[in-house]
């Protein structure tokens, strides 16, 4: 019976040194030179990608704008070209009255 204690004891204490010695510690990696540049690149990229786009968008709306506007000064123009018109027209009726 003695025996059989020794043995449960030292199977925990087996157990217990198997367990800490299965403990592995990772260390991080050091960070190099070369991967701090790849990835301020790669952040710089992104910017520029981003600040392209920003402005293709910008130049599509002014692009838009743009015609609207046009369309809009050709609108204008013919409505001022037929109050010249009208105008023209009434100087004519009361030149001709008189």
């Amino acid at each position: 019976m003695i025996k059989k204690f020794i043995r449960k004891d030292n199977l925990k204490i087996s157990n217990k040194a198997s367990l800490n010695s299965c403990r592995v510690h990772v260390m991080p990696v050091s960070i190099t030179d070369a991967d701090i540049t790849a990835l301020f690149n790669g952040i710089v990229s992104v910017v520029k990608r981003k600040c392209e786009l920003e402005t293709k968008r910008e130049l599509v709306s002014m692009s838009m704008h743009h015609d609207k506007l046009i369309a809009l000064l050709k609108e204008k123009q013919c409505e001022i070209n037929r109050l010249k018109n009208e105008i023209l027209y009434l100087k004519n009726k009361i030149y001709d009255e008189n």
